[in-house]
């Protein structure tokens, strides 16, 4: 038979190895959760990156697509006023040669 001493020795040295197992578990999941969340950081910082550099490639496409516009529009004004100025550059000479006949 086992004496009281024996019994709390036995108790005391179960409960060291159970705390023990216990702290030794806690760490490993610490790790892991630090190693699944250093995982998740790194994937969505990778999908942030892809998704802007699909932002950016869709943003220059649709400035060009502006800037076309914008550069079509304006090509059209100004051959508009060339059209207008040309209608009266036969005026302006016409103008031009009486002011210098009378001056002659």
């Amino acid at each position: 038979m086992t004496s009281i001493m024996e019994r709390i020795a036995e108790a005391e040295a179960k409960a060291d190895a159970i705390l023990e197992e216990a702290n030794r578990t806690a760490r490993e999941r610490v790790s892991q959760a630090r190693n699944d969340a250093e995982a998740a950081l790194a994937a969505a910082d990778a999908e942030e990156r892809e998704k802007t550099a699909r932002a950016l490639v869709h943003a220059r496409e649709e400035g060009e697509k502006i800037a076309e516009e914008v550069t079509k529009k304006a090509k059209a004004e100004t051959d508009a006023l060339h059209a207008k100025a040309a209608e009266h550059v036969a005026e302006a000479v016409a103008s031009l040669m009486e002011r210098i006949e009378a001056g002659v």
